[in-house]
């Protein structure tokens, strides 16, 4: 380390009060809003209660409500003035995403010698479906689950190779406390739709067809939605869902009682999976993926420093959400509600706000610059501030990213600090700052989830303000009344504190890349024990593989050089189509063993010997 880069917490400590005192003072003046004096938690009620109003229908990506936001942001942006970053000189940075897929024809599916069945009414393909055409005989797969460790299996005893299995909705109720399985909503990941499909290919089966027995209404309503069957990493088969009503019939003209197989199921937790003499069924689908365009708002307070010598600090958060809940919604049967997003995300860009116009009222300016940004698509998968650090001219300029994100629900005075251990001086800057606040800071081990992964991926070290989860998260109960207003303002407090203290630094804070340890965001490896790879998957196109967004520093998947924009085809014996396969494959091994990962890079494959970790 630069001794340049050493500065006493004893500094650092004197610095920050001397920031506060000065900030705060300013904080407590009165500003105008909508042509009245108000104060600054007023500010932040206004700004949270717009964006999780009805009218903006949860901000999901792509959405009339969306749009409402983002123009909003952008508007605040300029009563600050700051100067616009966005795209061709104003404030919006335009990129696109997949927001979903939509049926091309041809797309039909007949039971044996019947004519196809009417789409929409008795059969629907799900989001999660490859393209393809297959036929062939019929086994009943039970719910498709294979639960060996359990000595639970569906596929014990059958041979579906070359077969369309039909299986059943969610899973089996728990008998006890060491089943794997879980009680409505909270099913565990047999219960999900990639998992089944995946398991149906691994024993051989072409197809899948997933009849709902446990469902509420009738017909269309019984259905599965494309919007919330679609499945982001990647396609593993052909698959569709017939209505119970004429599953039922036509098990019963094949001699089989649906009913009485699944309550079997359910009573004994053991297996009743058969073949459906006679049966077959023929089966096409052609999907064609949706995108649309999504925009970051991006706004910049120049520092002091020439144009031409300018460093900056991002101060981000995003502002999407789950629209109406079709994907990522933790209770599935909540499909269809808005989901307002008032802690995840209305909560972090209220106080990114409101901390932009508190700092763009500062004077002196700091040395370095502020960029504010307000990131689309991140429920989606980082899409937004990916897309920021790619095309950012000058990356190297930023020397630091403070993120905000669940900022609403601050408890007993406590607030997460994810990154602190990102720079050497961090730590010191934000006890101190939290300390003058009557903060209690929890520092996080790791970086945690959220828009500041993209920026730690380039070696930009960052800190991440969260105030921790709760029953509502991903719920339609996560409404701006159940908002903290009066913490919220006291981590506007400890923002500013911090970014003005960094952004005076002499030197650059400098870039600590943290010990090697899996984050959240490594959703191929939540499953799987004791093995860390380290990899960050990208959800934003399908692809035969698991294509990567990047690894995390230091961590085995760097070591062996795997890297952003590879995607991962085979790890050892196994072929790789999407996540859950290489979730699987991981969980088949130990942490120190030696495999062989192959990776597309390019036009060409390269295979990198690859020791995998264990996880902290």
């Amino acid at each position: 380390m630069s001794s340049r880069l050493f500065i006493s917490r004893r500094a650092i400590s004197a610095t920050v009060a001397i920031i506060l005192a000065a900030l705060l003072g300013l904080a407590t003046r009165p500003w105008e809003l909508a042509g009245q004096e108000t104060t600054p938690a007023d500010e932040l009620s206004s700004h949270a209660k717009f964006l999780a109003s009805p009218a903006l229908e949860g901000r999901g990506t792509g959405s009339a409500g969306i749009k409402l936001a983002r123009d909003y942001i952008a508007a605040e942006f300029a009563k600050y003035g700051l100067r616009p970053g966005g795209d061709n000189g104003g404030y919006l940075q335009r990129f696109e995403v997949a927001v979903g897929v939509k049926v091309k024809t041809p797309t039909n599916l007949a039971l044996g010698e019947e004519p196809p069945l009417n789409l929409n009414d008795s059969w629907v393909p799900l989001g999660m479906a490859a393209s393809g055409q297959a036929e062939g005989e019929v086994v009943f797969a039970g719910y498709g689950i294979s639960a060996k460790e359990y000595g639970y299996d569906d596929y014990d005893g059958v041979d579906v190779k070359g077969k369309i299995v039909v299986v059943l909705r969610y899973e089996p109720p728990p008998k006890n406390d060491r089943s794997p399985f879980r009680k409505s909503p909270d099913y565990s990941s047999h219960a999900a739709l990639r998992t089944k499909a995946n398991n149906a290919r691994d024993h051989g089966a072409v197809a899948m067809i997933l009849v709902d027995l446990d469902g509420r209404g009738d017909g269309q309503s019984e259905l599965l939605s494309l919007r919330s069957s679609l499945w982001r990493s990647g396609n593993s088969l052909l698959a569709g869902q017939i209505t119970r009503q004429l599953a039922e019939s036509w098990f019963a003209n094949h001699g089989v009682a649906l009913k009485e197989l699944k309550a079997r199921i359910d009573r004994d937790e053991q297996p009743a999976s058969r073949p459906l003499a006679g049966a077959k069924i023929s089966l096409q689908v052609t999907l064609e993926e949706e995108r649309a365009p999504a925009d970051n708002v991006v706004g910049i307070l120049p520092g002091k420093a020439p144009q031409e010598q300018q460093e900056y600090l991002v101060i981000g958060a995003h502002y999407d959400h789950l629209g109406l809940g079709h994907f990522g919604a933790r209770d599935q049967s909540t499909a269809g509600m808005i989901h307002y997003g008032a802690d995840d995300n209305a909560s972090g860009t209220a106080v990114l706000l409101q901390v932009a116009r508190r700092l763009s009222q500062i004077e002196p300016k700091p040395a370095r610059g502020i960029i504010f940004v307000a990131f689309s698509a991140e429920e989606l998968g980082l899409h937004g501030s990916r897309h920021f650090v790619s095309q950012w001219p000058r990356l190297s300029t930023i020397k630091a990213m403070i993120n905000l994100d669940m900022v609403g629900r601050l408890r007993d005075d406590r607030i997460t600090v994810f990154g602190t251990r990102s720079a050497p001086p961090f730590e010191a800057i934000v006890a101190s700052a939290a300390r003058q606040l009557e903060l209690k800071v929890n520092p996080a081990d790791g970086v945690g989830p959220s828009d500041h992964l993209s920026f730690y991926n380039k070696q930009i070290p960052v800190l991440h303000f969260f105030t921790g989860s709760h029953g509502d998260y991903h719920r339609p109960g996560d409404t701006w009344d159940k908002l903290n207003i009066e913490g919220m303002g006291r981590i506007a407090d400890l923002v500013i504190a911090s970014a003005v203290a960094i952004a005076a630094l002499p030197e650059p804070p400098g870039f600590t890349s943290l010990p090697s340890r899996p984050t959240s965001a490594d959703s191929a490896e939540r499953r799987v024990g004791g093995v860390y790879l380290g990899v960050i998957p990208e959800y934003s196109r399908n692809v035969d593989g698991v294509l990567l967004a990047g690894v995390a520093p230091g961590s085995p998947a760097a070591a062996a050089g795997l890297r952003e924009g590879d995607v991962i085809v085979q790890l050892a014996q196994r072929k790789i189509s999407n996540i859950e396969d290489l979730t699987d494959a991981l969980a088949s091994h130990k942490p120190a063993d030696q495999v062989t990962i192959t990776v597309q890079r390019g036009a060409t494959n390269a295979a990198l010997p690859t020791t995998l970790g264990a996880r902290r």
